[in-house]
């Protein structure tokens, strides 16, 4: 029962957001929004309120967790059919888009991902010895990003390849280029898999 509006933002932004047409059309506040905000940050506010002692026993599970949850996905997206389309999709360099503007924003990507709003330079500021030195925390963050990523990237392309098979469409045809892509095939892959509300919950 697949249909290619599964694959646009539409439902992102319209059913998820109740995004307005104008930023003239302010309406109303969105209360399932605002719940899962406040929600948000009564989880953050205890998992910090003690500092680095709180944060790091968080960290077990907030740094595992998704990797569990995106090894379930991946192999049930490798049970699908297409998926290995998808995967050649992915791999498969296409030489003509070296240089494009999207393949430089994924690399500024990964430089911001190190920046001063995100976890690294607290951890440069807080927890690490004093011994430790600061160029191999550098190096290696960044890897362990780029690497988590692209394990993020195969199991998208697993759904993504199925799609396209169930539609009978190229690979091309049902993708689009924005960050769009996360917030329409992860929902669409935890869907198939058996007590999909509980991994919903569990992986967002």
């Amino acid at each position: 029962n697949l249909s290619l509006k599964y694959l646009e933002p539409d439902y992102f932004y319209k059913d998820t957001l109740h995004r307005s047409a104008n930023i003239r059309e302010t309406g109303t506040l969105n209360g399932n929004l605002v719940f899962c905000m406040f929600c948000s940050y009564f989880l953050i506010y205890f998992s910090a309120w003690k500092g680095v002692k709180s944060t790091g026993k968080m960290v077990w599970v907030t740094c595992t967790m998704p990797y569990v949850i995106l090894t379930i996905l991946l192999i049930k997206g490798l049970t699908l059919d297409g998926s290995g389309e998808g995967l050649k999709y992915l791999i498969k360099p296409d030489l003509a888009e070296f240089g494009h503007q999207d393949l430089v924003r994924a690399a500024i990507q990964i430089l911001f991902s190190t920046g001063v709003a995100f976890g690294p330079i607290i951890y440069y500021g807080g927890s690490r010895k004093r011994a430790e030195k600061i160029i191999t925390a550098s190096f290696w963050i960044p890897v362990a990003n780029s690497l988590t990523s692209f394990y993020a990237a195969l199991t998208v392309f697993t759904f993504i390849g199925h799609v396209a098979h169930e539609l009978k469409l190229p690979i091309d045809k049902v993708t689009t280029q924005s960050l769009s892509l996360a917030f329409v095939a992860y929902p669409g892959l935890i869907n198939l898999v058996d007590g999909k509300n509980f991994w919903a919950v569990i992986f967002f």
